[in-house]
């Protein structure tokens, strides 16, 4: 048993040799900032000042830089001695330090579930009558998978206005302990249940030229955002690139059709890897069509959703080319857990 010491407010808790930080944290009946609970949103981020851990796993959401610097994933992190940590940067106040975890939990019944492509699927939960879920597009729940203890974090996909329901993009992961829920057992009235809304990936208020970078499932917190920036008539010029392998994984073209009519200043841009013969698109990696479509993004903002490799090239590439570092947004999407074999 180890003792943690959370500044600035001097509190200190007692963390079990097989508890993370957070864990003990939330035990304890303190906040902390979290969201996926798996290393892979970043939310959870504070300095260790004193002591040392065990890191359990690399996440992209951890670089080496930030690591050297003293940054930890506390959802990841298990005291090896006494530790002293600064969650300054949370940006928490005393009562919401003091008062514990206020997320909520619903339980929600399944709406719909729609077949995307041959590997996405959308699935649209809605919220017991009378009941709402106020939430900021970009941000995700934590959903539990049914008849497990088993939780999966999935973005909202849609607006924020839109609150008694919660729709979800997902990527079907082979042996995936929710997608083989959602191929075998998904069904209209089947309940689900539900906790958040985490994360703080949103729009952030700016007179900048928004581009938008998705890869697979990752355009979910980027629509639900379009659906809020339509739905608030700006005139913010966005372009949002969507990199697929085929024109057959593309999907909700429709649905950005019409946020097109809405906001005349969005732009589209799909690229694909295996093009169809005929195709008038941009072609090869989305990075390949960042590269071509301007010669510098000084002055815009940029919001990164798919996975991971996806996000440290494109960041790399929008840096090279005059974006700075403070005003790339992202969401790393990458699979966690499945089904165990034997």
């Amino acid at each position: 048993m180890y003792e943690v010491t959370v500044e600035p407010f001097g509190y200190t808790f007692e963390c079990a040799d097989d508890e993370t930080i957070l864990a003990a944290a939330l035990r304890s009946r303190v906040f902390l900032r979290y969201g996926c609970k798996h290393g892979g949103c970043g939310t959870c981020k504070v300095q260790i000042v004193n002591g040392d851990v065990d890191l359990t796993a690399s996440s992209y959401a951890l670089p080496p830089g930030e690591r050297d610097l003293g940054t930890i994933l506390s959802c990841q992190s298990y005291p090896v001695d006494d530790c002293v940590i600064d969650a300054s940067a949370m940006n928490l106040d005393e009562e919401e330090f003091y008062s514990g975890d206020s997320s909520r939990r619903y339980l929600t019944r399944i709406e719909s579930v729609e077949v995307l492509t041959a590997d996405i699927r959308r699935i649209v939960l809605r919220h017991q009558p009378g009941t709402v879920m106020p939430f900021t597009a970009g941000q995700f729940v934590n959903v539990t998978v049914p008849g497990t203890d088993a939780e999966r974090s999935y973005s909202m996909a849609n607006g924020s206005a839109d609150n008694a329901r919660i729709a979800l993009i997902c990527k079907i992961i082979p042996d995936g302990l929710f997608s083989k829920f959602l191929e075998e057992q998904a069904r209209p009235d089947v309940p689900v249940t539900v906790s958040g809304p985490f994360g703080t990936m949103s729009v952030k208020l700016s007179h900048r030229e928004i581009v938008m970078v998705a890869g697979g499932a990752g355009l979910a917190p980027l629509l639900a955002m379009l659906v809020d920036l339509a739905g608030k008539g700006s005139r913010r010029p966005v372009t949002l690139f969507f990199g697929a392998r085929t024109a057959a994984d593309l999907y909700v073209l429709g649905e950005i059709g019409d946020l097109q009519a809405r906001m005349p200043q969005l732009r589209f841009v799909p690229v694909l890897t295996e093009p169809p013969e005929g195709w008038g698109g941009q072609v090869g990696l989305v990075t390949d069509a960042l590269a071509a479509w301007q010669g510098s993004y000084a002055g815009c903002d940029a919001y990164l959703c798919g996975p991971p490799g996806m996000i440290e090239a494109a960041t790399d590439l929008l840096v090279g080319r005059g974006l700075r570092q403070q005003n790339i947004y992202f969401d790393a999407f990458v699979p966690t857990g499945t089904i165990p074999v034997g």
